[in-house]
This record gives C-alpha cells, structure tokens and sequence, in this order.
C-alpha cells in the first residue's frame, strides 16, 4: 500500500471539506461529516503457503437534521464527487424523526488522545510469521503445527466536523496475530489463537507462540464429565466470550423493560462483589483507544458493574435520551458506512484485586478449567438462562485430571455471575462479536455441569 498515515489525513481533510461546503449551501441548520479511512495488510501463512493481502476502505458520511426530519447517507471515495453521493442521498433520504439525532455542541469534546504504536518497518509482518512458526515447533517440542497464521497490520483515521463548528480527528496503528495449531493424533481438534500485538517493537514470538499452544498441549484422552454441581475455572478467553454475551445488559434499554432489574437481588447486586467491569475508550491498555466516540462525545471511563453493582450503560446520544440517561459517549462508529450505535469498544475486567494464576488454580480445588469455548454462550435475559459449552481439564488440588472434550454448564445466569469467587491477574485482550475484551480467568463456584453433547 502506498498511503501513509499522514496521506489518510490529507484525504479525509479534502473529502470533508468538499461534504462541508456543500452542507453550508443546503439551507440545513444542523448536520455532521464524519471521514474515515483505514488501510490493512495481512501476511498470511496457510500451511507453509505465504502470501500477503491489502484491503482499503476510504468514505465519507453525512447527518442532518431540519428540524423535523433527519437522514444519512455515505460514499466510497474522497474526491468532490464522493461528497456529492453523500450529501445528496442524505438529503434525498430524509425522514420523519421523534427528535434531533445530533448531540448538542455542549456536549461535544476531546480527551487527551492516547498514544499509538508506531507503524512497523516494511517486511515485519512476515518476518514475524516465519518467527512464530518456528517458535510453536520449539514449545511443542514438533508435537503442534501452524495450519494458518495470519499478521494482521492496520492504519486508520477518521475526522469528524459538525455545523457548530466542532473538529476531531484520530490515527492510530493496530497489530493483531492470529494463529490456527493442530498436531498429533492425541491433541483434539484446530486450537485457534487471537493476540493483540500492542507494540511490535516489544513483540516476543516465544511469549506468542506460548498463548498459542499451551491450551492444545493439555488435550489428552477423553474422560467422562461428573455431571453435578461443580466449580469451574475459566480461562481468560471463555471469560472474555462469556462477558460479550452479556452486552444486552451493558447497553441503554430504552423503554421500561429493563432486563437488568430481573437479574439483581434484593441488594441491587448483579454480580459477585469481586467483578467489576470498565469500558474505557481513552485509556492506552486497550486496542482502540481514541480522543472522543464515534459522535464526538469525550472519551471516558465508563463503570458498568462496581463491585457486581449496576452502575452506568454504554450508550449513543439517542440510545441515552431515549433511556432517561446522561449521554456518557458510549457511541461506536466501526466503519463511515454505520449510523453511530451504542457499543462496546475496549471492555475489560478490574484486576487491582485479583489473584495470581497459581494460586487461582490452588483455591478450584476439584473444578472443571475450560479452556475453549466449542459454540457460542447462548445467553437468555428474559428467563435468566445461559448455556455454555466447552472443552477443558477436569482439576484437582491444582493438578489436571482427564481432558473432557465437551463440558455443558447450564442454568441461572445470575447465579453464575453472582457465584464468581475470584478473579487471576492474568488479563490479556480477546477479540470477540461485541468487540474487544480484557478478560483474566475466573472461579466460579457451585455450578450445573454435565456431559454436553
């Protein structure tokens, strides 16, 4: 790819510009622009097979607002063309709106903006690749092979002006590694492995090819699953799934059927006082950081669970006006084609308190430690269900028993949340379909399991 960083920048400033000045001669009181573009390269290795792919995705998106109704619409492209497709299907677009979907200027502003990892020099993603392979034979002493492994490297920006005269703008880098293992007859199954590289200047292959095999390497013989009550260890990616599935409690509800209030106690608690859960999109630990969310709201600490307590929702403008709530720039914008929602960006669990994995692994006593989940946590609101299905090693004493390819965990959802006995200290970033998550493992005690199937 030829753009730079600072190339992004210079097209989404003329793209804008171009959707501005068109806007200014609308007659329309209230509107936005909203650029982005992002450029992704990814070295892939498929079985000893090496290739190198790009993708790129450069638009512009306009909102507005009469007074009465309000619309969109959004272009590929950054030249005066691009802006005219977005400013004149917006126009076209325009329907009636209960209120004005545009947050007020008042509320609009910047944090300080974090700071990015540099990009790394041409030829690191499959320099990497080729280090990592080798690194998975020397850990797995040959028993495990990479079937895929993909580096992942992305370059984005966006720029967002409003009528008012508002102006915000980001660009970050991003690195990801993404590695599939399978092995020897003994080991079950395609182990899949998703790690965030926040610096590639610090990036360890041996430390990577680890969390890629460590989990395979426990695959042994089936044993049979106690079926029961049982305490369950959750390694940090089943814990970072389990949390996504949990979005619907963690986002506005407008309307006055809050699933929430079927979920908490007499004490108002949701979950055990161990868990406390924080979407912070202005902090530097997590994989999208920004100065302000996708609407132009600050970036800020956003406290969901404290203690287990419910305290705050991620919500967009219209997602909080329409639930009574104080606008908290909890609105995501993943790409210029998407109106702003209200959404997850970097959600991870409180880990000030919590206990090193040793020792977690001491206190399970006889547990199940499941390491993989083998579909995705079914979660119902409504009844208070949940269904969990995964792999993982019967423990006793810290010790692994038998591998048990399919543990079923089913039953009260609020009692699973309610029964976490303790957080590890081990977080690390997991990517899943509510977005990025910092999950550790987790205890849980007391809880449903049988042979799933």
């Amino acid at each position: 790819m030829s753009r730079t960083p600072f190339d992004l920048l210079d097209s989404l400033q003329s793209g804008a510009s171009a959707a501005r000045e068109l806007l200014l001669g609308s007659g329309v009181a209230r509107w936005e622009v909203f650029a982005k573009a992002s450029l992704t390269t990814t070295s892939l290795d498929l079985r000893g097979r090496r290739s190198e792919l790009s993708a790129e995705e450069i638009g512009v998106a306009v909102r507005t607002w009469d007074g009465r109704r309000a619309g969109f619409g959004a272009a590929s492209g950054m030249e005066p063309a691009a802006a005219r497709r977005a400013v004149d299907g917006c126009l076209a677009a325009r329907c009636d709106a209960p209120r004005d979907p545009l947050p007020p200027r008042r509320l609009l502003g910047t944090a300080d903006p974090p700071q990015g990892a540099e990009a790394p020099p041409r030829g690191w993603a499959a320099h990497v690749a080729g280090e990592v392979a080798a690194a998975i034979h020397r850990r797995s002493e040959g028993r495990l092979r990479p079937c895929r492994l993909a580096v992942h490297h992305g370059t984005w920006g966006w720029l967002l002006l409003t009528a008012e005269g508002f102006v915000a703008g980001h660009q970050a880098c991003s690195s990801f590694l993404e590695v599939e293992v399978t092995g020897e007859p003994g080991i079950h199954g395609t182990w899949r492995s998703w790690q965030w590289i926040p610096s590639p200047g610090e990036f360890s292959a041996e430390r990577a090819a680890a969390a890629a095999v460590d989990r395979a390497l426990l695959a042994g013989r089936p044993a049979p699953v106690r079926s029961g009550l049982a305490d369950l260890l959750l390694h940090g990616e089943v814990t970072a799934h389990l949390l996504a599935a949990l979005e619907p409690l963690l986002l506005a509800s407008p309307g006055d059927d809050d699933p929430v209030d079927r979920l908490v106690d007499r004490s108002g608690q949701l979950a055990s006082p161990v868990l406390t859960l924080v979407d912070d999109r202005c902090g530097t630990s997590g994989p999208l950081p920004a100065p302000c969310d996708g609407e132009g709201l600050p970036a800020r600490p956003i406290t969901l669970l404290d203690h287990g307590v419910p305290r705050h929702r991620v919500a967009c403008y219209r997602d909080a006006v329409g639930a009574g709530l104080n606008p908290n720039g909890g609105a995501l914008r993943l790409s210029f084609r998407d109106l702003p929602a209200s959404g997850l960006a970097n959600l991870s669990v409180d880990t000030s308190l919590g206990v090193p994995p040793s020792r977690l692994l001491a206190r399970a006593g006889k547990a199940y430690y499941l390491l993989r989940l083998v579909t995705p946590v079914e979660v119902d609101t409504g009844r208070d269900e949940i269904r969990l299905l995964a792999s993982g090693l019967s423990m006793d004493g810290g010790r692994p028993g038998g591998w048990h390819p399919v543990v079923e965990v089913r039953g009260s959802l609020s009692r699973l949340l309610r029964g976490v006995e303790a957080v590890g200290t081990d977080l690390h970033w997991y990517q899943t379909a509510a977005g990025f998550v910092g999950a550790p493992s987790l205890l849980v005690l007391r809880q449903p399991v049988t042979e799933g199937g």
